[in-house]
């Protein structure tokens, strides 16, 4: 029968960089002609706007002919400078964001968050490290799976060098291959697409 798929965050969701147009979410669902992905990735879209539109997007996708599944990731570009804090989005208000719309998601359907990837900034990368933790307690207080992948591509020499020779942010093709093989390694990820 197939699943539905929509995949909401920010830029390392749409694949951002990756000179194969393919991300992580292309390599992670390769070979899976049963799955329609709707890639809703925006760049640099913090958890604040995301809240805002995540629901109106997922309408427009919905059906009852199809089993349907949420995928979220974001948090890095609140941690970004900005205003708040220094940031775009204050730490406690970016756990608040994700705890409405992880909440409002596990309602509808199955609902996955993947935490957000190390960036080269240290300053950036620092306020990634601290919100990670809380993000991950957030989505297991509401009962939704996450996937931390911080930590791990962190220590991934091709993530943070390609991340660090194009603009900071995003890989190439390699590193986003390392990110798809974490997630796809995960078992809440082989459960979230059964």
């Amino acid at each position: 029968m197939g699943l539905r798929l929509c995949a909401f965050g920010e830029s390392t969701v749409n694949g951002t960089g990756d000179p194969e147009h393919l991300g992580w979410i292309g390599r992670a669902l390769a070979g899976r002609r049963d799955v329609t992905l709707s890639n809703l990735g925006i760049r640099r879209e913090t958890s604040r706007e995301l809240a805002a539109r995540w629901r109106a997007e997922a309408g427009l996708r919905w059906t009852e002919a199809k089993p349907m599944r949420l995928l979220f990731s974001f948090g890095l570009n609140d941690c970004t400078p900005g205003a708040a804090q220094g940031v775009r989005v204050s730490a406690d208000q970016a756990v608040a964001n994700a705890r409405a719309i992880l909440e409002a998601a596990r309602a509808l359907a199955p609902t996955l968050m993947i935490g957000p990837p190390p960036p080269a900034d240290p300053a950036v990368r620092a306020a990634a490290r601290t919100l990670n933790p809380r993000l991950a307690l957030t989505s297991a207080d509401v009962g939704v799976p996450y996937i931390d992948v911080f930590a791990r591509l962190e220590a991934e020499p091709v993530w943070m060098a390609e991340v660090a020779e194009w603009d900071g942010a995003h890989p190439g093709a390699a590193g986003y291959a390392r990110l798809a093989a974490i997630v796809t390694a995960d078992p809440a990820w082989q459960g979230f697409l059964t």
